[in-house]
């Protein structure tokens, strides 16, 4: 992962959180926080996929740790402004639509990695075929004018 891969997530961290707070501390329309929900979620998995990677520096470790707790403690704030409000079922419903969608994005990239891999088994088995002609079939045919002459 690029170094900045994990500024840039940072950065969508900590505008979605500012931007949660200004919102909830400005309105009661929680609605209006489901995007930035979202980006935190994504953020999460970006982070989630950047520490699995591996290939993350020690800064970007301990900037990608911070930025983890960060989010869930926003998460922590969102949910408590939901349950507040009487919508705790409401931030129920918005997780697990959350997750779905993550999982959903994993088995379509699941299904782009097993068709990346059957591309490159088929491409190499035409490579054989391509080989095996270009060399068997000369060879067959001198063989043959050799025995005929």
């Amino acid at each position: 992962m690029v170094v900045g891969e994990i500024t840039a997530i940072i950065a969508g961290v900590n505008a979605a959180t500012a931007a949660i707070k200004q919102v909830a501390g400005a309105s009661d329309d929680l609605s209006s926080i489901g995007a930035f929900l979202t980006k935190l979620g994504g953020a999460e998995v970006e982070l989630a996929r950047a520490a699995n990677d591996g290939g993350l520096s020690e800064a970007d470790a301990v900037k990608a740790a911070l930025a983890k707790k960060q989010i869930q403690e926003t998460m922590r704030e969102v949910k408590d402004l939901f349950t507040v409000s009487g919508n705790a079922h409401l931030y129920t419903e918005c997780m697990t639509q959350m997750a779905e969608a993550r999982k959903a994005k994993q088995r379509e990239l699941a299904a782009r990695l097993a068709t990346k891999k059957r591309l490159r088994k088929d491409l190499a088995q035409i490579g054989v075929i391509v080989l095996i002609c270009l060399l068997v079939v000369p060879l067959a045919l001198g063989l043959l004018i050799y025995r005929i002459m």
